[in-house]
């Protein structure tokens, strides 16, 4: 049993189905299975063996699926690169993972091809469009292979992907996946309450698919339903892919719903289809979750997780989002929703206990999702892995009802005049005024109480607002000790190629000179 098991059963089950969508093309889940069988007996053609490893590096494409599928049916582990990393960091990753294949887009020849010196232990180049004579290319090499089932025995506990992650910390790490993780995932997905994969349901995929979106076509693949790929994420495209393709559901960041809701003929298109949005991959306000229900209606749901936990283990349902008229659902907006059956959730202090209620603790999560390891790191493994749960790193707070409440992480945790402070509460205070946009919470430097709390705001086209306005507007709302002593206005916030918020470069500039980023 392992991951392209659930291929070939859809494309016996639905072989006429349409499996993806993307730019023009349309297969069934017959076509597709066959054209990941022609890339997988190339794999084999090429020499490659069990274990070896295959990177992708392209802009959404419904090829990436392909490989995917053509490696979990040969025992090869992909290795998704993210395409907005730098050349040095693609390259180090190359090198790091030891990869022998590497299948790009054609936005990726020219650099790839100036840099070739520097990662040796690539064989094989396969190009998706236009090729260079030193590579190959990519349909050539599936018309000359058969569209057979690939001869290869792969279990359900071996490596399947390599997923490279930088967290918080900035450093560049690779999750090391099996057959069983994904396989958990897709089945945590699937037992969301209301998530309904019907046989005409659309799933678009807006964000990279090498990353959180892509844990998403796995389940759609399992009920026979069409994974829609779009390159990128443009709000006026992925409007008029909605309308004409009837999506019914979408993966998005809280960024592309703050985008979305702010287009000025959002109200133009028929959305009438999307049955839900899932949001995670970064915390979203309560008040933007409030916004985001007036303008799509009651579709939302929100995952969190970890790439070390093969994505979300806690889930917040639609249902949990329907809050008129009661207080204690209104304040659950708050939360990351309550562990999916598939694994084990636990919030702990120091000593390992778990905590009660109103007190904060450690995310710790095991089951059949949780990573084998870090590639090449076993001191950072140790760290992470102990007795089979996952440290996150994130710290929370639960209720009387089991839900979970995320208040940061470790190490972005405020200690100003002996208290604790929280980032993400003061954003969420923050982004209560109608003219912040963006907004992010850092530790400065402060002689009087070590830490200070500074708020740094990117306001909305065309609003204006003072520091002393932001100051009072937070002071409504949050004990005084915990509102910003200073605020700095920015016309963007810096992000890492994943999406979220770089606390930790916003505050370099604020520590320079200072031993340590720590009072």
């Amino acid at each position: 049993m392992n991951l392209g098991t659930y291929l070939i059963r859809s494309a016996l089950w639905f072989a006429d189905r349409t499996a993806i969508i993307h730019e023009g093309h349309r297969f069934t889940f017959r076509q597709l299975n066959e054209r990941v069988n022609r890339l997988a007996n190339a794999f084999l053609e090429l020499g490659l063996q069990k274990g070896d490893r295959v990177a992708l590096l392209s802009a959404n494409r419904h090829e990436l699926v392909e490989a995917d599928f053509a490696c979990y049916k040969t025992g090869l582990a992909r290795v998704p690169l993210n395409a907005r990393l730098s050349m040095p960091e693609l390259i180090h990753m190359l090198n790091n993972s030891e990869s022998k294949v590497l299948i790009l887009g054609p936005e990726f020849i020219d650099g790839i091809e100036r840099v070739r010196s520097e990662i040796p232990m690539i064989r094989y180049y396969i190009a998706l469009s236009q090729t260079p004579r030193t590579m190959v290319n990519y349909e050539t090499l599936l018309q000359g292979n058969s569209p057979d089932e690939p001869k290869v025995e792969v279990g359900i506990d071996e490596l399947c992907s390599l997923n490279y992650t930088s967290g918080t910390t900035g450093k560049l790490k690779a999750a090391m996946m099996s057959h069983r993780n994904r396989i958990c995932q897709a089945k945590k997905f699937l037992l969301i309450p209301d998530v309904a994969i019907q046989k005409d349901s659309v799933m678009c995929h807006v964000g990279p698919i090498t990353h959180a979106s892509g844990g998403m076509i796995l389940p759609f693949v399992i009920q026979g339903a069409c994974n829609l790929i779009l390159r990128g994420f443009d709000v006026k495209g992925l409007l008029e892919t909605i309308q004409k393709e009837k999506v019914t559901h979408l993966f998005t960041v809280p960024t592309m719903l703050n985008f979305m809701m702010a287009y000025p003929d959002l109200k133009k298109y028929d959305l009438s289809s999307v049955q839900m949005i899932m949001y995670g991959a970064s915390p979203m306000p309560v008040e933007r979750i409030k916004q985001a229900l007036e303008v799509f209606g009651p579709v939302l749901v929100q995952g969190y997780g970890q790439t070390e936990t093969t994505s979300g283990f806690t889930f917040l349902s639609k249902d949990d989002h329907l809050f008129v008229g009661d207080p204690k659902k209104e304040r659950r907006l708050a939360s990351a929703g309550l562990p999916s059956p598939e694994c084990e959730v636990r919030v702990v202090n120091e000593q390992g206990k778990d905590i009660k209620p109103g007190e904060v603790g450690e995310i710790i999560e095991r089951g059949d999702d949780s990573m084998l390891g870090y590639w090449k790191d076993p001191e950072l493994t140790a760290e992470t892995l102990k007795d089979g749960w996952v440290y996150t790193r994130d710290m929370a707070t639960v209720d009387e009802e089991g839900y979970i409440y995320i208040v940061d992480r470790k190490s972005d945790m405020i200690i100003s005049g002996g208290f604790n402070i929280y980032p993400s509460e003061v954003e969420n205070a923050l982004y209560m005024h109608p003219a912040v946009f963006e907004a992010a919470v850092i530790a400065v430097p402060d002689e009087q109480w070590g830490e200070s709390v500074k708020a740094v705001v990117v306001l909305r086209p065309g609003m204006k607002a003072t520091e002393e306005e932001i100051i009072e507007h937070c002071k409504k709302h949050l004990a005084s000790f915990k509102k910003p002593k200073t605020v700095d206005f920015l016309p963007e916030l810096p992000k890492n190629p994943y999406g979220k918020v770089l606390r930790r470069k916003l505050r370099e500039r604020y520590w320079t000179g200072q031993e340590r980023m720590v009072h």
